[in-house]
């Protein structure tokens, strides 16, 4: 603690930067000799070195320009003392003045010190707090943004604060009585200027928060005039200085911005920090916010501090433990037997291809004994003697549906009319006392709502049973939205089996979309496309997409598929013949698993507010099946990926790719192109630096000309 503050600036008729070493309170020349030497080694030599302090100090800066030993200790480090060694003093009013003659430097100059100061502050104080994949800011205002700035975080030094204080002082009039502030976090701030000021003696003006925008939501008594002064901590666009002066009848000249980086026309700034920002921070209207659209989670900024919890980072550790009983019990009765696909489309006339696909035809041609003793046992429960009319959806899972139950009713299902959606006819409705709606399987319920909306034209004392094979809506809370929205009326609904599983619209974009599309840009017909060509298992690749049960992960590098070896950690137990299994099989597995994760909130979840939490590296190691390897990296979101986040998870995680690429040609590297293509399509991120070690690390060849072709296409980006 020297009391004194440092930084380098530019002026405009130097080619060099000065230094300037600011004293909040007596000016000591052993520490200008220190800080100087000390500034000197790190950097090149200063052009000038300014020392500045208070008009009070006027006589320590006169001392300083004329002590021997300092000057010497300029001229070995700077050059000629007289000419390199410049004194300024700042007067009550804010004025930057040579201590020599008492001259005002330029406004340019005066401007540029000041600017400069707060940019260092701001960058070592870390005044943006940014977010990350995961999560984004509701600010006060109602706007969604990626970062925020923060100024309690520049004022944690008393010395720095006494820095910034110097820009305030030109506000401060003699009779000024009351300033309102934006948040208390700043109220140090003014209260230091106000002393610097000398204009108040020991009756201060008093200082008061209206909390920001919380401000317009209740009934506070603003008193606008001459005696009153607003200061805003912080802006990024203005719109709480507009808004005051609009609505509480404050003059522009009253309201001050400290801190901003974008203003409108009229509205005051005092510290432009745009120079600190990195230029991708972004805000956005509610309505209109991508990262929303992303996924990504909001956190509100609150209270009046603006303080969200500090972020930290995480890395989970799947465990055997977290494939849960009813997980396990699913996978048993439906794994390996070509029931559980991917990305198939329900019908032929179909254009929409569902991802995570239950064909319900073989669950009933080869039925588990569980699953049709519970069929055969709801249907003689619920399947109510005055039934009229069963209407199945219209895919053909829900027909073969229907037919089972058809079958099971037997000669009872006579006096019933059988149809699907597309077949009902309006008269068919009128006075029908019992109707029966079949769904093989539900993926949001949509399709259920739609016709409870059309039986509407029902009489009021018909009753209604949905009949649903499979529900895989993502969580018990949305099935039991559509539960009560189908059962008002008094109507029922019978689920045979939950498997809640990620929902995924017809307008979500997978990893194989993405990955086909940059192969595309490459290897496809456009010709304003990539001339380079694709390497063989690449372009296999493209010229076969379309996932199939077996083809939904890259081979290994020596054309082989991925295929799962006899120990499956979460198939422990469960007497499934590996040999049997799909790779759409390996996927579901892993996909629900993630999935179920997703919904624990906390260390053991991926779903956290504040924290960004990652898959922990450790469990490419632990799981070493290239098939699991690779259903892992397809099941994760990016921010589930995203290792670019800590330095640490990155470097675990780039020793990791580094193994399996240099194993490439045996099982414990077969998955090395999938590591690649998540890496090449953005779905697992390392930091920059550790990306261009890998890309090094390889630079001489992989021993794969599909990996080398990755590798130089992910060292571009």
């Amino acid at each position: 603690m020297n009391g004194c503050f440092s930084f380098r600036f530019k002026q405009s008729d130097d080619i060099r930067k000065s230094l300037l070493l600011f004293f909040s309170g007596e000016v000591s020349s052993d520490v200008v000799a220190k800080v100087v030497k000390a500034d000197v080694e790190q950097n090149l030599v200063p052009a000038h070195v300014y020392v500045l302090a208070s008009e009070s100090q006027r006589d320590s800066l006169s001392e300083l320009a004329i002590d021997i030993a300092l000057k010497e200790e300029i001229e070995s480090f700077v050059g000629d003392a007289e000419e390199k060694l410049i004194c300024l003093y700042f007067s009550c009013e804010g004025k930057i003045a040579l201590n020599a003659d008492s001259t005002l430097i330029s406004v340019d100059l005066e401007r540029e010190i000041l600017q400069s100061g707060v940019i260092d502050i701001f960058q070592r104080r870390r005044g943006l707090i940014t977010s990350q994949s995961n999560y984004h800011f509701l600010k006060p205002s109602g706007d969604h943004c990626n970062a925020f700035i923060r100024a309690s975080n520049l004022l944690v030094s008393s010395v720095e604060v006494s820095f910034l204080a110097i820009g305030l002082l030109p506000f401060f009039s003699v009779g000024l009585k009351r300033i309102y502030v934006d948040t208390s976090s700043i109220s140090y701030l003014v209260i230091q200027a106000l002393s610097m000021s000398g204009k108040f003696g020991t009756t201060l003006p008093l200082i008061e928060s209206f909390e920001s925008y919380a401000v317009f939501n209740k009934d506070y008594d603003f008193i606008a005039g001459a005696e009153s002064l607003v200061l805003i901590s912080a802006t990024t666009s203005g719109g709480l200085a507009e808004k005051l002066m609009k609505n509480s009848g404050f003059l522009a000249d009253t309201v001050t911005n400290i801190f901003y980086s974008s203003l409108p026309s009229g509205i005051n700034g005092l510290f432009n920090i745009t120079g600190a920002l990195t230029g991708n921070e972004y805000s956005y209207r509610a309505n209109d916010c991508p990262l929303c659209k992303r996924g990504s989670r909001l956190i509100r900024i609150v209270g009046d501090q603006f303080l969200p919890e500090t972020p930290t980072n995480e890395q989970l550790m799947i465990k055997r433990a977290d494939f849960n009983k009813d997980r396990a019990s699913f996978f048993k009765e439906f794994a390996t037997k070509n029931i559980l696909c991917w990305s198939q489309s329900s019908s032929p006339s179909s254009e929409f291809k569902e991802l995570y696909y239950i064909d319900i035809e073989r669950v009933l041609s080869e039925p588990s004994p569980d699953f049709r003793k519970i069929f055969e046992r709801k249907v003689r429960k619920n399947f109510a003697v005055d039934v009229e009319l069963v209407v199945s959806l219209d895919d053909s899972g829900s027909k073969a549906f229907a037919d089972a139950i058809r079958s099971q009713v037997g000669t009872a299902a006579g006096k019933v009319e059988w149809c699907s959606v597309s077949e009902l006819r309006p008269n068919q409705l009128t006075n029908v006392g019992s109707v029966v709606v079949v769904a093989g399987a539900i993926t949001s319920g949509g399709k259920l709502l739609d016709m409870s909306r059309r039986l509407r034209k029902m009489q009021p004392t018909a009753s209604i049973l949905y009949f649903v094979g499979f529900s895989k809506l993502s969580d018990s809370a949305s099935l039991e939205q559509v539960q009560k929205d189908l059962q008002q009326g008094g109507h029922e609904v019978v689920i045979l089996q939950k498997v809640p599983m990620p929902r995924v619209t017809e307008n979500s974009k997978t990893s194989w979309d993405i990955e086909h599309d940059n192969l595309m840009e490459i290897g496809g017909d456009d010709p304003l496309g990539d001339s380079e060509a694709l390497p063989e298992l690449l372009a296999q690749r493209l010229s076969s997409y379309g996932a199939r049960h077996d083809n939904l992960f890259l081979p290994a590098t020596n054309g082989k598929l991925l295929t799962l070896r006899p120990t499956f950690a979460f198939w422990h137990e469960l007497d499934l013949d590996t040999d049997k299994a799909t790779q759409a099989d390996v996927y579901w597995t892993i996909q629900a698993l993630i999935h179920d994760l997703r919904c624990k909130v906390g260390k053991d979840g991926l779903d956290n507010f504040y924290h960004a939490t990652v898959i922990s590296p450790a469990c490419f190691d632990r799981y070493n099946d290239g098939v699991i390897q690779a259903a892992l990296l397809r099941s994760a979101n990016p921010t589930e990926l995203d290792y670019s986040v800590s330095d640490d998870f990155s470097r675990k995680m780039l020793g990791v790719i580094i193994s399996i690429i240099e194993s490439h040609a045996v099982e414990q590297g077969e998955a090395a192109l999938e590591f690649l293509v998540a890496m090449w399509i953005g779905a697992l991120r390392l930091t920059a630096g550790d990306t261009k070690k890998l890309c090094k690390k390889f630079a001489a060849g992989s021993g794969s000309a599909d990996m080398d072709f990755l590798l130089d296409k992910i060292s571009r980006d």
